[in-house]
C-alpha cells in the first residue's frame, strides 16, 4: 500500500454511495473483484463480480449482491497496483467512502469493538480488476515481531533446591527480569509502528493452591535471602508440588503518534517439580 496510507481520521467532503453487502451465508470467498466479459451471441461487454472460492474455483456473479455470502472490504494490490476488493473473511478495514465509479477510501480500525477510531486510511483507490493480494495487516506485523522477541520461560533459582524442601521453612524463588524493549518497526505498508514489550509481573503458582503475583523488580525477585517471592509449605508432598513460575508479558503497538493497541501475549512458564519433606521430632531415651 506504501504511499497510499495516511494516518488519522479523514474529513471527506464528497458524495458517498455506501455498499451494503449481502446478508446471506454460503461459500467462503477469499476475494471478489470486478472483471469484464463478452456476452455470448451479443458481442457486448458487461461487468461481473469474479470471486475466488476458498478451495480454488473461480466463479462469476452478476453483481456483488448476487454473491451468496456476506462480504467485507479489504485493501490489497493487483497487477495495476493498489486497489480494494471484497472477501467473506471479517477484516479490520471499513468503508470511509465509496464512489459511483467503484473507487473507495478505506480506513483500518485496529479494534472495531472499541471506539478507538481509524488508525490508517487509504487514499482514493480503485476496485481491483484482477485477482488481488491482501495488504499486510499492521496488527499482524506487530504480533509477529512481538512473538519473535518474547523471551524463553524464566530460569528460576529455588532455595532450598528441589528435593530439599521442608514443611515449616521458607522456600524462595529468584527470577531474572528481562529489560523493557522499545523499538520502531518499518511496516511493509510504508508506515512506522511503535512497539513496546515488557515483563509486567511474575506469577508464582506454588502448587498447593497458593498463587502470588510479584512485581517485575530485580530486588523483589532476588531470591534467597532478600527476595519477597517466598512461601512456607505446610503439608509434605514427597512426590513433588508443581511449582510454576511465569513471566506476565505486556505488549502494545501503535502507528507512530496514534493510540496504543494492546496484544494478548501468553505468559511464558517454567515448571519445577518440588518435593517437600517433613521434619519429625523423635524423643529418644
Amino acid at each position: 500500500m506504501g504511499s497510499r496510507l495516511r494516518r488519522g481520521i479523514l474529513s471527506i467532503a464528497i458524495a458517498v454511495v455506501w455498499f451494503i453487502p449481502s446478508s446471506g451465508h454460503g461459500e467462503e470467498f477469499t476475494a471478489c473483484w470486478v472483471a469484464s466479459e463478452i456476452v455470448p451471441g451479443v458481442g457486448v461487454e458487461r461487468q461481473v463480480t469474479r470471486c475466488r472460492i476458498s478451495g480454488g474455483d473461480v466463479v462469476d456473479y452478476a453483481s456483488d449482491s448476487s454473491v451468496p455470502s456476506r462480504l467485507y472490504p479489504n485493501a490489497g494490490t493487483d497487477v495495476t497496483g493498489d486497489c480494494w476488493f471484497l472477501t467473506s473473511a471479517v477484516t479490520n478495514w471499513v468503508y470511509l467512502a465509496l464512489f459511483v465509479n467503484g473507487d473507495a477510501i478505506l480506513g483500518y480500525d485496529p479494534d472495531p469493538a472499541t471506539s478507538g477510531g481509524i488508525a490508517v486510511a487509504t487514499d482514493r483507490i480503485p476496485r481491483c480488476t484482477s485477482e488481488p493480494s491482501p495488504a499486510v495487516d499492521p496488527a499482524v506485523e506487530a504480533w509477529a515481531y512481538v512473538m519473535s522477541y518474547v523471551h524463553p520461560p524464566p530460569s528460576p533459582e529455588v532455595n532450598p533446591s528441589p528435593g530439599e524442601g521442608v514443611t515449616g521453612m521458607e522456600t524462595f524463588v529468584g527470577v531474572p527480569v528481562p529489560a523493557i524493549h522499545e523499538t520502531q518497526l518499518s511496516s511493509v505498508t510504508g508506515v512506522t509502528l511503535d512497539i513496546y514489550i515488557e515483563v509486567s509481573g511474575v506469577v508464582v503458582d506454588w502448587g498447593d493452591e497458593r498463587v502470588d503475583n510479584f512485581p517485575a523488580d530485580e530486588a523483589a525477585l532476588a531470591g534467597y535471602p532478600e527476595g519477597v517471592a517466598r512461601h512456607i509449605y505446610e503439608v509434605k508432598d514427597e512426590a513433588g508440588y508443581d511449582l510454576d513460575i511465569a513471566y506476565d508479558w505486556t505488549a502494545r503497538w501503535r502507528l507512530a503518534g496514534d493510540d496504543w493497541q494492546f496484544l494478548d501475549v501468553p505468559n511464558t512458564t517454567t515448571s519445577v517439580l518440588y518435593p517437600v519433606a517433613e521434619i519429625v521430632s523423635v524423643i529418644s531415651d
